[in-house]
């Protein structure tokens, strides 16, 4: 089997080479085995591959969080009836067992049925991006279509699909990014305001495109002094919503500069919510992307030949949205 294997730590366009390996993959208890058709990337994998993630894996590992594909094998847990079948989900990328490979290892209670029309490389780009969204702003932030929300990173993948989830729920939704490339690309997903950081300053930017109100939420992947300029751009009773830090490090925030406006500030991850929960929100979003309001792809497509030129592209921040690697 070909993969995609670090093994050293370092830059991923030196650190990640193509490998043949003859060591068959075996599911564990409550684990499935796919066929590979597509593997979804993100700057997660970036940081895996230089040793800086909280969940990196031991060397060797084999990156990309979530996959797309057919069910080959299961587990002694799991349904039978799965082989055969198109699923996606997250990968045990924990494991070394990442999607950027001809095969990959699933777990079986996370994954979800591909539906009708989506194709692969759509699939392997949904589940990571839109279930934090979803959790982020839904779950914790509780956005409705009264709100204005400040969207960080939005031409990254988790940022996009940030966007396009507050358009759907009705919500007004400002866009952040940074240079023409990516302001148009957040513009043309459907963005009512775009802020370029690069050339506005944010703070001052929010507050006028609120007519000095301030936003009600902040979705925050980036960290850093972004997210501190977006910070001050809160209204009263305002929700700020750290997903991470791409920046490379947290925003600088005080607890007691949330009193005066009564801010909340709220941590976001898809991570130990019941399997149901999971899947009503996917039931929903998909619904969404039937009605053509979520465009899960970015502007790069990769073949499995370049998944060292896939995950470094997102190393010096040259892809906007979900970036997706066709592996068959």
């Amino acid at each position: 089997m070909h993969a995609w294997r670090v093994t050293q730590f370092g830059e991923p366009a030196e650190v990640l080479t193509l490998q043949h390996t003859s060591a068959a993959l075996k599911p564990g208890t409550d684990q499935l085995k796919i066929l590979v058709e597509a593997a979804g990337l993100g700057l997660p994998d970036v940081l895996m591959c230089r040793g800086n993630y909280p969940l990196v894996p031991p060397l060797p590992f084999t990156p990309a969080q979530e996959a797309a594909g057919l069910v080959l094998a299961v587990g002694a847990n799991v349904d039978r009836a799965l082989l055969g079948t198109r699923v996606m989900g997250p990968t045990l990328f924990q494991q070394g067992c990442g999607g950027l490979a001809k095969e990959c290892l699933m777990i079986a209670p996370m994954t979800l049925a591909i539906p009708d029309g989506m194709r692969s490389e759509e699939a392997a780009g949904f589940f990571i991006p839109y279930q934090t969204a979803w959790v982020g702003l839904v779950r914790r932030g509780q956005l409705t279509a009264d709100d204005t929300a400040l969207i960080l990173g939005a031409s990254g993948s988790s940022g996009a699909a940030a966007l396009q989830l507050a358009k759907a729920i009705g919500a007004r939704a400002i866009a952040v990014a940074g240079g023409d490339k990516k302001t148009a690309f957040c513009a043309n997903l459907g963005a009512d305001a775009v802020i370029d950081h690069h050339a506005e300053n944010i703070t001052r930017r929010a507050l006028e495109l609120t007519e000095g109100r301030g936003v009600s939420l902040v979705y925050d992947p980036v960290g850093g002094e972004p997210a501190r300029a977006a910070f001050e751009a809160i209204g009263f009773e305002g929700r700020f919503i750290m997903i991470g830090y791409a920046s490379g490090e947290w925003p600088r925030i005080t607890l007691a500069e949330t009193l005066m406006k009564n801010i909340s500030l709220m941590g976001a991850m898809p991570v130990g919510y019941p399997p149901e929960d999971m899947r009503n929100a996917h039931n929903e979003m998909v619904s969404w992307w039937t009605q053509g309001k979520l465009n899960i792809l970015g502007d790069h497509a990769y073949s499995f030949e370049e998944g060292n030129r896939a995950i470094a592209g997102i190393a010096i921040g040259h892809t906007c949205g979900k970036v997706v690697v066709h592996v068959r």
